[in-house]
């Protein structure tokens, strides 16, 4: 066979397309790997501050006062002392020997009176509530209340007698005399008739 019927063999010069592509796409990754990298560089916008609660208050229950040696009628106000226990801190400490002044008893007659307007709402909710309420109350020697809580409920209904206490608490009374007093504090609730 004569020699020019050997077909000649191929070239192999094509692969140039193929190591351009492959250096495009190197090219691309080190970009985008160096745009990643940039990127985590950058300050990062603050996070806003996480609002935590704040700590529940704890409620410390005030220490009750003793019951009244004697539960007097509905209708009068009496004062009697602790016959036995001490009490401290602040002008309501040791033993209260202090005598309820007039002006005191009225005072206390004031919020007696002032706590009809507890009463009132407690009605619109129980139109058959009624009876009587007895507060223990203690003034201190400068006629702040150090304590007031309910001795005697015949109602029933907290709501009201929590709204009773209240007032009193709150109260600012004239001082009594000699030191500070213990008091039992009758309130008979019964509905208005007109």
């Amino acid at each position: 066979m004569p020699e020019s019927a050997i077909p000649p063999p191929p070239k192999h010069g094509g692969s140039g397309g193929f190591v351009a592509a492959a250096i495009v796409m190197l090219l691309l990754m080190g970009g985008l790997i160096w745009w990643k990298m940039k990127d985590s560089d950058a300050p990062k916008p603050a996070e806003p501050p996480v609002a935590s609660a704040p700590p529940a208050p704890t409620l410390e229950a005030p220490v009750p006062p003793p019951p009244p040696v004697e539960v007097p009628d509905a209708g009068q106000q009496t004062v009697t002392k602790k016959v036995s226990g001490k009490w401290t801190g602040g002008t309501c400490g040791g033993e209260c020997d202090g005598q309820a002044t007039g002006q005191l008893k009225a005072a206390l007659q004031g919020k007696a009176g002032a706590s009809r307007r507890c009463y009132e709402r407690a009605l619109l909710q129980n139109s058959t509530l009624q009876g009587k309420m007895v507060l223990g109350v203690r003034v201190g020697s400068d006629g702040r209340v150090c304590s007031a809580s309910v001795t005697q409920n015949g109602l029933g209904d907290p709501g009201l007698a929590n709204c009773v206490v209240g007032i009193f608490r709150s109260a600012s009374l004239p001082p009594p005399q000699g030191g500070c007093v213990d008091t039992a504090v009758p309130m008979n609730f019964v509905p208005k008739t007109n």
